[in-house]
Parts: structure tokens; C-alpha cells; sequence
């Protein structure tokens, strides 16, 4: 397993300019060694495409990025924040503040609608009735889905589905969108669309984005492009 160094800059910068740090992280799944001492830090408003093999960790590092799995040792920092210690319920609020993440299986509730599941994040951001509505309309607009907002998820598409996901990702206009094989389910266009959005939001807005993908056409827009190599027993 790689390292990771490519992300390590030594540049003198200062702190605060990093989106996360990862310090001497090692992770674990019984016997099963995913990472050892893994060290870097991924500067705020770059876009990195993550690529290897099924099975070399990638999903396990956007999980430990989320708050949504925990390190075996080390510590992951996130906007300055070390999530390894905040409790649940803390987490989650930062969470919800901060990230966008889009799974590659779907977390979406089937029997609510479209617009119902695009809203979770403000609900839990605890943002107010009428920025709900105001956040939510612009982020169906934007990803082309406001006309499916009454529609029960349990009747879209695998690849519109995916598209309600990438709106719930970005409805609370997060710093850091977090996306694990985002095209793979996706036809042509909509690919398109999506990665249209993701580099205009880092390119004007400065967002960070952290992708794991086997499409060249995301790592042909990302700055920077690590892969990751399986262990053999």
C-alpha cells in the first residue's frame, strides 16, 4: 500500500490551509490490514482523484474522512477539526455542516420523495423553514432534477437516485464533497452534468473535492490523481 506522500506539500504553509490531515493513521479490519502509519495532508479547494484495485481501501478512506468509520490508531482532522474525538452526536452536526458525501450504495429513504430526502442535511443542520425551501429549490434546479421533486424515490432510476444523492450532497453548500465511484451508475449525460458541477464548484467556490473512480474522465479533470495499491497475502 502507497503511502499517500503525493498529498504531503512541503511548502510552509501555515495552518488552517488544509481541508484534512491525516496523522499516522492505521486501520484494521481483524486480521485484515487495511492501512499502516498512512501520513498526509490535502490542501482546501483541491480536487483529487483517488483510483486502485477493489478491496485497497479507497471507500475505507472517504468513510474515516466522514466521521463514518474510525481509525484503529491516529488521528484524521477535518477543517481543523479532529473528528476521531467528537462524540455522535457532535459529529454529526459537523458532519451535516461540512460534508457532502455521496456513497456508492445508495442511503437515499425510498419512501420519501425526492425533495424530502434532498432536505435531510438542513434538517439536521437545524436550518431555518424558508432557507430549507430556498437551499433545496436551487440545488434541484442545479442538478436538473426539480421537475422529479414530488416523485417517491422508490420509483426513480438507479442513475436518477444517484442524481437525487449529489443533490442531498450539496444542498447545505458543504466545503468538502466527499464521492465514491459518483459516475459509475450514471449514463453518459448525466455523467457529464455532474462532473460539470463538481469542477465548477471547486474551480469558482473553492470546494474540496475527493473522488474515488475508475473514469478516466475524473481523473482527467482532477488536479491530482493517487492510487492505491492492493496488499497480496
Amino acid at each position: 500500500m502507497e503511502q499517500l506522500g503525493l498529498l504531503q506539500r512541503n511548502e510552509g504553509l501555515g495552518q488552517g490551509r488544509f481541508a484534512v490531515e491525516v496523522k499516522h493513521v492505521s486501520k484494521s479490519y481483524g486480521e485484515t490490514e487495511i492501512y499502516t502509519d498512512l501520513h498526509f495532508q490535502l490542501l482546501k479547494g483541491t480536487f483529487v482523484a483517488l483510483v486502485g484495485p477493489i478491496g485497497s481501501g479507497k471507500t475505507t478512506m472517504l468513510n474515516m474522512f466522514a466521521g463514518l468509520d474510525k481509525p484503529s490508531s491516529g488521528t484524521v482532522i477535518v477543517m481543523g477539526q479532529d473528528i476521531t474525538k467528537m462524540s455522535d452526536d457532535a459529529l454529526g452536526e459537523f458532519r451535516a455542516a461540512t460534508i457532502g458525501f455521496v456513497p456508492q450504495v445508495q442511503t437515499l429513504i425510498p419512501e420519501l420523495t425526492v425533495r424530502e430526502n434532498v432536505e435531510l442535511p438542513l434538517h439536521f443542520a437545524k436550518v431555518d423553514r424558508e432557507d430549507l425551501q430556498r437551499k433545496t429549490d436551487y440545488v434541484l434546479e442545479k442538478v436538473g432534477i426539480r421537475g422529479e421533486s414530488k416523485r417517491v424515490v422508490s420509483t426513480l432510476s438507479v442513475g436518477e437516485k444517484q442524481m437525487v444523492s449529489f443533490a442531498r450532497a450539496m444542498v447545505n453548500d458543504p466545503p468538502i464533497l466527499l464521492l465514491d465511484e459518483p459516475t459509475e451508475a450514471l449514463d453518459p449525460l448525466m455523467a457529464e452534468v455532474i462532473l460539470g458541477l463538481l469542477r465548477g464548484d471547486n474551480l469558482t467556490q473553492g470546494k474540496t473535492v475527493f473522488v474515488t473512480t475508475h473514469d478516466r474522465r475524473v481523473t482527467e479533470l482532477a488536479r491530482r490523481t493517487l492510487r492505491v495499491k492492493k496488499r497480496i497475502p
